[in-house]
């Protein structure tokens, strides 16, 4: 019985990581803007080969697509996307869902940024879904050369919790993306130095 919550989550991603799964919404994007993933000397930018390789190291990946625009409030784009998010606290056992969002004019936005662009750990998955902007995951798998995944407007990615990256924006500087969490109080970054 102490494997229920694992099982279910296990399950949600393998879910998310089946080859094609969602591909149904790609046709219907507003906006196409796709995510790009750098990975042995090769750039790719077709969302079922990212997700395929991603996959393939334990990271799921999917295309919400767009269906907000940037007058949105957070508290809109949340209902907007009230499905998804309601399907991946139920299948994998988050809490809570937020937006943030980095801006140029954000105050300090060199120091936040700053603690990100380390390589670190989070105790429990980091999943975001971009709403607007852009911003780099260099992602460390076992065994592997480093994956760099840009994500764009639509892109949801799920970092395992334990998983060695790094977050970075674009010189665009900006991003606005939705959050899940497993408890209230959120994560914190675990710098692979102090780990």
């Amino acid at each position: 019985m102490a494997d229920a919550p694992y099982d279910s989550y296990k399950n949600w991603i393998e879910s998310l990581l089946v080859f094609g799964s969602n591909e149904r919404r790609i046709g219907h994007l507003r906006n196409q803007i796709m995510a790009e993933l750098k990975f042995q000397n090769t750039t790719e930018s077709n969302p079922s080969k990212i997700k395929q390789t991603l996959g393939q190291f334990g990271i799921a990946y999917e295309r919400w697509g767009n269906r907000h625009s940037s007058a949105n409030t957070d508290s809109e784009i949340l209902v907007l996307y009230e499905q998804e998010i309601s399907q991946l606290k139920t299948s994998a056992n988050y809490v809570t869902a937020d937006l943030v969002a980095l801006r140029p004019e954000t105050p300090n936005l060199a120091t936040i940024c700053e603690k990100f662009v380390k390589e670190h750990h989070h105790n429990e998955d980091e999943v975001r879904f971009c709403v607007e902007g852009e911003g780099v995951f260099e992602l460390f798998p076992e065994n592997a050369e480093p994956l760099v995944f840009k994500a764009e407007p639509g892109d949801l990615i799920v970092v395992p919790a334990k998983y060695r990256h790094l977050f970075y924006l674009t010189e665009t500087k900006m991003i606005r993306c939705i959050r899940l969490f497993k408890t209230q109080d959120g994560w914190e970054a675990l710098y692979e130095k102090e780990a």
